[in-house]
């Protein structure tokens, strides 16, 4: 039973699943030779005469700007205005990274024109679905699931009381 955990382990280490004789036999064998897993590990080793690694395909180093995300302003006295804010690169699209931000926006149309997704970038409206990430620091105020131009829908007056049942 001993040697059939031996040879079942052996194979899934890819040793050679022979059973050893002695146990002096057993610590000769020193080095764990592993096949495929050797080579790849010798294939991944870095290689010192290719010098300093530097950055991949970039001519020079990329400037990272700021955007403050603000939230809309709440309605309770005792709460605070969500604030947080994003790394970009410029000319990111401005809806992936407020997805990635976490920055709850409403888009429907993708395309600009219907206006549900607009934020206010340093004092300007824009779509936050086709608007691109500029190339300074801004401030970025959105509205979360309320737009920013609709009033308040008023109810309908109350329905009069039903007349009274016939005598």
């Amino acid at each position: 039973r001993k040697w059939f955990l031996q040879m079942a382990v052996a194979l899934l280490l890819g040793l050679a699943a022979t059973r050893p004789r002695s146990v002096a036999s057993a610590h000769r064998r020193a080095a764990v030779r592993m096949g495929l897993f050797d080579a790849l590990a010798e294939s991944m080793k870095n290689d010192e005469t290719l010098g300093k690694r530097e950055g991949a395909g970039l001519s020079k180093e990329v400037e990272l700007k700021t955007i403050t995300w603000k939230g809309p302003k709440p309605d309770n006295f005792w709460e605070q205005q969500p604030v947080s804010t994003s790394q970009v690169v410029p000319g990111q699209k401005l809806a992936d990274v407020a997805r990635q931000s976490g920055i709850p926006i409403k888009y429907s149309c993708m395309e600009g024109h219907c206006r549900v997704c607009d934020v206010v970038v340093d004092g300007r409206r824009v779509p936050a679905c086709v608007a691109r990430c500029q190339k300074k620091d801004v401030t970025i105020e959105y509205f979360g699931s309320v737009a920013p131009t609709k009033a308040p829908r008023k109810q309908p007056p109350p329905l009069p009381p039903p007349p009274p049942p016939p005598p």
